[in-house]
């Protein structure tokens, strides 16, 4: 096993969890200190990215940005997403509100990334397209991305937006992990087309390496009393999922890595990301001490080649089980 690190990835911070905790399990970090120490955990080992949305936390839907608003020293930029989850969503009105909607509750100047939280197809797409360019133009928003499409329906959002003169989506968000592989085919190649970048969510299988499907927390990924509880385990609660990836945690527990870890490793370092493309990894935290086990394990660099290819064998075995998009 090689001792040398690897260029270092970007990572960013998903902070759904973080919002009111008196109205949603999930959330881990309610009170103003909790914020504050979370973020500067993550700031302090050199990063400065966060992930957030109009709808998180996932059940309070709308308390986290405020959470994120009242931090004091903002030494670090957002991503943010509009609400995608009702009628009309896209239309630009509804954009634009959201928008200014998240700026307010923020407390900032600008987002860095604005996303399509996901694609609301009972609306033209060039409505979107003509909102983000606006926000951009307004200075509102740095960039824009999109979340969840298809990668015919990149295509359609980047020939709408170079016909019309409009700026292009710079960063599509997507789940990625050893599992979930099967962008590789159809989207990876349209991006890197477009020098679109991409960023992973859930690059350990939101716990499912850990075992957390096994011991299910309340409020948990893998909690089937709650809504997002629910969708983790339909996707991820498969018996074809669970035996292939059997061979794989023995061998990374062969070399005394944690199922969890390898995967967040194999994730930003042996899959389809590339800094070269400016690709970032998604990480999220129920403590400052595991969102540090994360950064431990994606900064340990490359995994054994054993290791490697038995995480890369999942997916030889389940291929395309679980779309990318929605």
């Amino acid at each position: 096993m090689s001792t040398t690190k690897s260029s270092k990835i970007n990572i960013v911070l998903g902070v759904a969890n973080v919002g009111d905790g008196n109205a949603d399990p999930v959330v881990r970090f309610h009170e103003p200190s909790e914020v504050i120490a979370f973020l500067d955990a993550f700031t302090k080992r050199g990063y400065n990215q966060l992930d957030t949305a109009r709808i998180y936390s996932p059940h309070a839907p709308g308390t986290s940005e405020p959470k994120i608003g009242e931090v004091p020293e903002k030494n670090f930029i957002i991503d943010t997403k509009v609400n995608s989850f009702h009628e009309g969503a896209h239309s630009k009105e509804n954009i634009l509100k959201d928008i200014n909607d998240s700026l307010s509750a923020l407390k900032i100047q600008q987002i860095n990334i604005e996303y399509l939280h996901q694609p609301d197809r009972s609306t033209d797409l060039k409505e979107a397209c003509e909102a983000m360019d606006q926000a951009h133009k307004e200075g509102k928003i740095k960039y824009w991305g999109i979340s969840k499409h298809t990668a015919q329906e990149v295509e359609t959002i980047v020939k709408i937006c170079e016909k019309n003169h409009f700026i292009k989506p710079s960063v599509y968000q997507g789940e990625y992990n050893p599992i979930v592989r099967s962008g590789e085919k159809e989207l990876f190649p349209v991006l890197r087309r477009h020098n679109i970048a991409f960023y992973a969510y859930s690059p350990a299988g939101a716990g499912f390496f850990a075992g957390n499907h096994k011991n299910v927390r309340p409020g948990g990924r893998f909690d089937q009393s709650i809504f997002i509880g629910s969708l983790y385990a339909e996707r991820y609660l498969k018996p074809s999922i669970s035996e292939a990836t059997e061979k794989a945690l023995a061998a990374a527990s062969s070399h005394g890595i944690s199922g969890h870890a390898a995967a967040l490793r194999w994730t930003a370092h042996h899959g389809a990301l590339s800094k070269e493309y400016g690709d970032s990894v998604i990480v999220g935290a129920s403590s400052v001490e595991q969102l540090n086990s994360n950064i431990d394990a994606i900064e340990a660099g490359p995994l054994p080649d054993d290791v490697a290819d038995a995480l890369g064998a999942v997916y030889a075995e389940i291929e395309d089980i679980l779309p990318y998009h929605v």
